[in-house]
């Protein structure tokens, strides 16, 4: 009894012996391949973001940042990419994109002027672009865009271009009202009364040195600004109709003729830019700021504070007052709406096998797009303190936490300089704050007059906005050019605007007729028989 006794103590003994041995064993093995596991994973290299090389073009109203400067280096850091966009001076734009493209040469993304919409359209449909249809579902910034918004930039089904916002409210024009009190002339609220105010700005010295070195409108190249104070005179609205009771361009209206008959006036006085055919639009702005002409353009957004800066350095007591709409022949009054964009980004038809890389362009695209009201205006908010070169760097809060730059452009300081599109898309909910983007107190006082003016009277929708037609991208172009043309031989004398019904005669004849067909075949497709004021 002992002896069996004692064997089943030794076999139980043996048993948990060899149990704990496996156990023991097995825990080893499993820390060892474990082990094994993480050194393995520690020696492969870990897999980085691919750094991709952007390029692209845009165009520029003044000099561009310098080439790496601060703003592009941080720009390069933050989103680990090489981007750099050619800002190219506008008058020089079309005809260096175009040699681009036409050299095979053309960069990854284009942004363009809201203009260029008949070269859009040429392009697009020689498949130069990428299509984005697939893309706006991923990025809620492409999501926002309004579905109208989209319209201009389909072609054959397809979106080939991103829209930059603008806002509906219209622009108008601002006269030196120290020159109106000084000469005793109220704001002039008609054509006639502009035109008494223009000369007398050229006639009747209004900054009293006694000396003949003022003038009335400012004005450049390509007749512009064009100064129609409502849709009735505009060249771009689709507000006239002919005799068959289609919608017409407003470049061969009734009301553009009357506008040029203004300016033809006004040459004779010298009370415009006498050389204006040849001026560019910077050296327009630069009449006015230089306090030589004393009317001039203004608009809710864009306006350069610089320019501003500078005028009242050369005269502290300037003052301005903002133009109202003009009652128009047919009795109505108001400025026509805005398109609700103001250029757009095409990206290269190559990238179709890269997706990553359009997404990382997206990405970048999208953060540069980003709208900041003024009480998110701080150091506190990352990315507005990044985007504009940081706090004591690239700029300052004033007093109501508005953002003072402390560089010029030509530093390179910032990083918002360098992306193709730094406009801040500014939603259906937001305030777009339009005064608030100056500091200058001449300038924001002007700013809030326009603001006023815009909630004061109803816009004119046109009905032309997000038409394609296929006449107007084969000739378009070319037909503009010659309207200009001849518009501004009847402004300088060297046309009779008696010749004005030949003039359109010729434009209908070279491929006018078709596009005022096509458009009418939307238009009347979309039920639109009356203007549209809301």
């Amino acid at each position: 009894m002992k002896l069996k006794r004692l064997t089943m103590w030794v076999v139980v003994l043996l048993l948990v012996f060899t149990t704990a041995c496996s156990s023991s064993k097995g825990q080893g093995e499993a820390q060892g391949e474990t082990t094994d596991k993480k050194e393995a994973a520690a020696s492969e290299p870990e897999k980085t973001e691919e750094k991709y090389k952007i390029t692209g073009a845009t165009y520029i109203f003044g000099n561009p940042p310098p080439s790496g400067g601060r703003g592009q280096q941080m720009l390069n850091e933050k989103f680990n990419v090489d981007y750099f966009v050619e800002k190219i001076p506008s008058e020089n734009f079309i005809e260096k994109i175009t040699a681009m493209v036409a050299g095979g040469n053309m960069p990854d993304q284009i942004s363009f002027r809201a203009a260029n919409i008949e070269l859009f359209n040429r392009w697009a449909k020689q498949q130069a672009f990428l299509p984005l249809d697939d893309y706006i579902q991923e990025f809620d910034y492409l999501k926002e865009i309004p579905d109208e918004l989209w319209l201009p930039f389909t072609v054959d089904g397809k979106i080939y271009g991103i829209p930059t916002w603008s806002p509906v409210e219209s622009q108008s024009f601002i006269v030196r009202k120290d020159w109106l009190d000084k000469l005793e002339l109220s704001v002039p609220t008609s054509y006639e009364e502009l035109e008494q105010v223009a000369i007398a700005f050229t006639k009747k010295d209004p900054d009293g040195n006694s000396k003949h070195d003022t003038y009335g409108l400012a004005i450049g190249q390509d007749i512009n600004p064009s100064y129609a104070m409502g849709p009735y005179w505009q060249n771009d609205t689709w507000y006239h109709k002919n005799a068959e009771g289609n919608f017409i361009p407003g470049m061969i209206s009734e009301g553009r003729k009357e506008l040029i008959q203004f300016f033809a006036d006004l040459h004779k006085e010298k009370a415009l830019t006498s050389d204006f055919a040849v001026v560019n639009w910077a050296d327009t702005n630069n009449e006015f700021y230089s306090s030589k002409a004393g009317i001039f353009l203004i608009a809710v957004r864009g306006m350069s504070q610089d320019y501003m800066d500078a005028l009242q350095k050369i005269d502290p007591s300037a003052e301005f007052v903002v133009l109202e709409p003009f009652a128009a022949p047919d009795g109505s009054k108001g400025f026509t709406a805005g398109s609700g964009y103001s250029r757009f980004l095409t990206l290269n038809a190559k990238l179709a096998d890269s997706p990553d890389k359009v997404r990382k362009m997206l990405e970048i695209h999208g953060f540069s797009r980003q709208y900041y009201p003024a009480s998110t205006t701080t150091s506190a908010n990352e990315d507005f303190d990044w985007y504009y070169g940081n706090e004591g760097v690239g700029y300052k809060l004033d007093e109501n936490n508005i953002r003072v730059p402390l560089t010029e452009p030509g530093s390179g300081t910032e990083p918002f300089l360098y992306f193709i599109d730094s406009t801040a898309w500014v939603g259906a909910e937001d305030d777009a704050e339009f005064p608030l983007a100056y500091t200058n107190e001449k300038l924001r006082e002007a700013t809030q007059q326009l603001v006023d003016i815009n909630k004061s009277y109803k816009l004119y929708y046109p009905p032309s906005v997000g038409i394609i037609s296929a006449a107007e991208t084969e000739h378009g172009a070319e037909l503009n050019t010659y309207l200009i043309n001849e518009q501004t031989k009847m402004i300088t004398g060297n046309r009779p605007i008696s010749e004005w019904d030949d003039m359109v005669q010729e434009y209908l004849k070279r491929g006018g007729s078709k596009i005022i067909e096509e458009y009418n075949a939307v238009i009347k497709g979309r039920g639109y028989t009356e203007h549209i004021w809301k």
